[in-house]
């Protein structure tokens, strides 16, 4: 039993859609809700399977054409109009909410735009040799797999990512570098169209080709060894540099410093607007924690109106970012420590307004229950992912309830979902 013919009921937190064969759970790419599709299955459990549609029978009206062969590599939420997108964000949002954490939502929005493409500042690509092994090309993982596609862009990137990505592969291939010392390259991109870039490769003694120069698009070029027998590009050690490390950006009237591999929003459009609501919470000459606060970028966008900030953030380079960016706005009233959360509970304090934007992980149960026992004035929870959000909510609304919730579609065309939440003590 290689294909299966389901009916498909809705989509899922995660981007599937679910429907169910013999009884069975099927979670599918490439489907929508009431579609019916012929699922080729790429996993079977003994309580559920996975699978991507090859054939839709009863196709929605809602679906569309994707725009790129390789959709199901970047964005898999290509094959809908963009007001379903949104309509099942929502939808997605509120289950898990419910199934998750027990919790009926107040009527919120999602906040978008109609930038769908073009939109993301940073991207990883990896390489692949064509068959003859003369070439490479850039590449993206097939989705839940870890073998790469060759693909030419992805329109996700802005437009100089992908110029300064073609220019970078021009000139491997011009120097016939091996695919083999290659592990992925990491470019970003702020909004005067700058970019900075990263190669990460498996060989401790790769050079930087000759011909890589900085340019008006190009201002920074780094290379980095990374452990070969790990899939992710973690860097191990920096090996050249040609140009910045760094590029600047301008939010809410304040500029941060970023670099190519710390952690900074992608879509810095829809993120301005977050920002903006998040500041609507927050009183004046309130004294403030944000904790996973990589380089700063929520807590300085309020500077003008607060008492004082904490930034509390575990990679040492965003936290090296955010003590810089104190630095170029000229702030006195913050203190940044580079620290887990959990070993700064003792700035949680009944007075303060926490603000969190943890990663997909989550709280920490220790966070969570010193909330609990100090009771700070007002949580703002930023999350991009709905599940663990939904969890730590669930822990918190012993004491807290939740008095404002927004949606983000910080990623058209893909199933991730951003969402702020406000809680207030009891």
């Amino acid at each position: 039993m290689n294909e299966i013919t389901v009916e498909i009921l809705k989509l899922v937190n995660g981007g599937q859609g679910l429907g169910f064969y013999d009884g069975k759970p099927v979670f599918a790419w490439n489907v929508l809700a009431g579609e019916t599709a012929v699922i080729k299955l790429t996993k079977k459990k003994d309580n559920y399977l996975e699978g991507i549609a090859v054939r839709i029978n009863d196709i929605s009206p809602e679906r569309v054409d994707p725009k790129e062969d390789h959709f199901m590599s970047c964005s898999p939420w290509q094959i809908m109009t963009f007001a379903h997108e949104n309509h099942w964000k929502k939808e997605i949002a509120k289950e898990t909410f419910k199934r998750l954490g027990a919790i009926e939502l107040p009527d919120f929005e999602i906040v978008y735009d109609q930038n769908l493409f073009g939109y993301r500042n940073k991207i990883e690509y990896g390489f692949h040799a064509n068959e003859s092994g003369n070439a490479i090309s850039l590449a993206l993982h097939n989705r839940g797999a870890t073998d790469l596609r060759p693909i030419d862009k992805c329109l996700l990137a802005k437009e100089n990512i992908n110029k300064a990505a073609i220019n970078i592969l021009a000139r491997l291939n011009r120097e016939n570098v091996s695919v083999g010392d290659l592990k992925s390259l990491i470019l970003r991109e702020n909004r005067s169209g700058l970019v900075v870039a990263s190669l990460i490769v498996k060989n401790k003694d790769f050079q930087l080709p000759r011909s890589i120069i900085c340019d008006d698009i190009l201002t920074g070029f780094h290379v980095y060894f990374s452990n070969p027998s790990n899939h992710a590009p973690r860097p191990l050690k920096l090996l050249q540099s040609l140009g910045r490390d760094y590029i600047t950006e301008e939010i809410a009237g304040k500029y941060f410093k970023c670099g190519p591999l710390s952690f900074f929003q992608v879509n810095i459009d829809i993120f301005a607007k977050t920002l903006s609501t998040i500041g609507t919470f927050i009183d004046d000459e309130e004294e403030i924690v944000d904790f996973y606060s990589g380089v700063g970028t929520i807590g300085i966008s309020l500077s003008d109106k607060i008492k004082s900030c904490i930034l509390v953030e575990s990679d040492p380079e965003a936290s090296s970012l955010a003590g810089a960016n104190i630095s170029i706005n000229e702030l006195k009233n913050f203190t940044n420590y580079g620290a887990s959360s959990e070993s700064m509970l003792s700035e949680i304090k009944k007075d303060r307004t926490i603000i969190f934007d943890p990663p997909r992980a989550g709280l920490q149960p220790k966070v969570v229950n010193k909330i609990l026992e100090t009771l700070p004035r007002k949580i703002i929870y930023l999350s991009c992912d709905a599940a663990t959000q939904a969890r730590d909510i669930k822990m918190l609304s012993q004491k807290y309830e939740v008095t404002f919730c927004e949606l983000y579609n910080f990623f058209p065309r893909t199933p991730h979902i951003e969402s702020l939440v406000v809680l207030k003590s009891n």
